[in-house]
């Protein structure tokens, strides 16, 4: 029996044993605008006519100036601007990062004048009809192959989508593209590169004059082309790993790439979670929906994965519409809960047997702690491959979180667990904290902490402050410094810790119940929301962030200002679809299965996580540091 395997699943381990923090959901804009610019690349040589860059160079005469410069104002017409314009609420605070984009844009022009030039001299085909040109340089490329090793049980079929694949007419070899934006992690780059590249030489009698180039723009460009010879070495390597990942492998010790850390689980490979996807095919199919299985089920801690392909002439809202007569089908706690990821379509089905994440398991992939600096990567939970996801509260537009879940939901637990990872990347000279506490339950072992901010930070209700006058003394902190990083010359906080080499902590407050907290009289919840609002849109560049939560998502509570300036949003398990749409803009929250169970959504599509456990001796451990 073949075992399918996707890149994803790959480069997910490639990150871990890497020992990467830069595997969670980016830097800055990055999933958005990387999303943007692929998106802009495939239009570029495509062969559509009204999109395509291959046609303005193909009809674009002899000039090579000429020629990009109706090539770039065709990008900005036509692809870049109309999609800054439909997602410009959720760009308006990245005004730098868009600039970004619109440099690397302008870098991805000069790179394709020449390639087109040089494939136009190559074959009299595309000089005749400038069309042909989209089969000797395409973009979104399925690619697959199937491998075989002497010491696997099975032969694995290797699968993955790549950037771009180039021909020159006449030559032998072909040419993988990868296409990054910005700097994520080069050395995974590289390894997922290596990746096509070895599904693509996989079985060629030239494949030793094959190539991968891996382009990154950032925003200019920088390109790097490693000739077949050169990987070698690290295809040996990533054959292994992929054994691993596959449970395809005899021995019992099989040497991983330096730096690998443990196996990642291949619960992929347990009977029952194989025959829940069979019966997940049948169970669309008696329903006039026909889906196909790209490999086994990817299993996450409470979730199996299951990727998918629609077959001809079924449309995805076929799929969704179609998710409760499948969960009384397969008998099913929850509805399964149909999800895009990364281009691809998967279903998610409520796990069997459920398992937990310890807070010990993942505090390897914690950032280290940096005495000047600290961190502000706010743990959010594993994915389905294992990996420890982060958001960066010191980027713009993800400088503020908004949480929601029912009872139950695992949502006081996600705080705390966020706050431990915080904690455990800290010292009290980079990281302060306070806690508005409602219901008296949530952070009491952080009553003593000398993490707290100051005296009185840790705020329940009967204390002799109303909440209104914690918040305004954040508000007067903000204003401080202010002044602070004005007269430094620095425009936010890791720019004045910079230039004064002098550590100046980040503050995190955290709100286990805002329903409560404004469900006080009308005076006193005016007051807070509107110190929510400054400091919401506001405080970022002073280092001090805003993390709220509550039960209750309706539009009373969280609309306006709060909608509007926390752009972070973690959605665990929610009592209905409205609710998850007033906190993600769309349903899917209320199919979680509790317990840590979370969608996590900034740009993009959401991502869905478990977060992980804190035992209840371990958290007083962490909290009461």
């Amino acid at each position: 029996m073949t075992v399918e395997l996707s890149v994803g699943t790959v480069r997910a381990a490639l990150t871990r044993a890497s020992g990467s923090n830069a595997a969670g959901v980016g830097e800055s804009a990055t999933l958005l605008l990387g999303k943007i610019f692929h998106e802009v690349f495939a239009d570029l040589v495509s062969s559509d006519a009204t999109r395509s860059g291959l046609r303005v160079l193909a009809e674009g005469g002899p000039e090579p100036a000429r020629r990009r410069e109706q090539l770039l104002e065709h990008t900005w017409r036509r692809l870049v601007g109309p999609r800054l314009r439909r997602h410009g609420a959720a760009l308006q605070s990245t005004s730098t990062q868009v600039l970004v984009l619109w440099r690397a844009a302008q870098s991805l022009v000069e790179w394709l004048d020449p390639i087109v030039a040089e494939l136009l001299s190559h074959s009299a085909e595309a000089r005749g009809a400038w069309e042909h040109l989209e089969k000797l340089l395409q973009a979104e490329v399925p690619l697959e192959c199937e491998l075989r090793e002497k010491n696997w049980a099975e032969p694995v079929r290797l699968v993955g989508v790549a950037d771009s694949l180039l021909h020159i007419p006449g030559a032998p070899n072909y040419c993988a593209i990868e296409l990054k934006l910005g700097r994520a992690s080069p050395v995974v780059d590289l390894g997922q590169a290596a990746l096509y590249h070895l599904i693509l030489s996989h079985g060629r009698n030239d494949a030793t004059r094959s190539a991968l180039a891996l382009m990154r723009f950032s925003p200019e460009r920088e390109e790097r082309l490693v000739e077949a010879k050169a990987l070698a070495e690290s295809q040996q390597r990533l054959l292994d790993l992929i054994g691993r990942l596959a449970g395809v492998t005899r021995e019992e010790s099989v040497p991983l790439p330096v730096g690998a850390g443990p196996n990642p689980p291949s619960d992929f490979q347990i009977p029952e979670h194989q025959e829940i996807g069979k019966r997940l095919t049948r169970a669309y199919r008696e329903h006039g929906v026909g889906i196909e299985l790209r490999g086994e089920a990817l299993a996450g801690p409470r979730f199996l994965r299951f990727d998918i392909r629609l077959t001809p002439g079924v449309k995805l809202e076929g799929v969704r519409k179609r998710t409760r007569e499948v969960q009384h089908r397969l008998e099913l706690r929850t509805e399964p809960l149909v999800v895009q990821e990364g281009g691809r379509l998967y279903i998610d089905v409520a796990r069997p047997d459920p398992q937990t994440v310890s807070f010990s398991s993942i505090e390897s992939q914690l950032p280290a702690t940096d005495p000047l600096f600290g961190s502000s990567k706010v743990p959010l939970g594993v994915d389905a491959a294992g990996v420890l996801r982060f958001a960066d509260l010191g980027t713009s537009g993800r400088s503020h979180v908004l949480a929601a879940g029912t009872t139950g939901s695992g949502k006081s637990e996600w705080l705390r667990m966020m706050l431990a990872g915080l904690i455990a990347s800290n010292t009290p000279d980079t990281l302060r904290v306070v806690t508005m506490d409602p219901k008296l339950a949530a952070f009491t072992d952080l009553e003593r902490s000398r993490f707290l901010w100051k005296p009185g930070s840790y705020w329940v209700p009967n204390n002799s402050r109303c909440a209104s006058e914690l918040f305004q003394d954040l508000i007067e902190e903000m204003e401080r410094r202010y002044q602070l990083t004005r007269k430094a010359g620095a425009d936010n906080l890791r720019d004045y810790v910079e230039k004064t080499q002098k550590p100046l902590a980040r503050i995190i407050c955290v709100c286990d119940e805002y329903f409560a907290l404004v469900s006080q009289n009308k005076d006193e919840k005016r007051q807070i929301e509107e110190a929510v609002s400054l400091l919401g849109a506001k405080a970022r560049a002073a280092g001090i962030h805003l993390v709220l939560a509550t039960q209750q998502p309706s539009r009373k509570i969280i609309e306006g200002a709060i909608q509007a300036n926390l752009p972070c949003r973690v959605a665990l398990s929610l009592g209905s679809h409205i609710e998850s749409n007033m906190i993600l803009g769309m349903a899917g929250a209320e199919r979680l299965t509790g317990a840590g169970d979370l969608l996590y959504k900034d740009f993009g599509d959401p991502v869905r996580l478990q977060a992980p456990y804190l035992a209840e001796e371990e958290r007083k451990r962490r909290l009461s540091s």
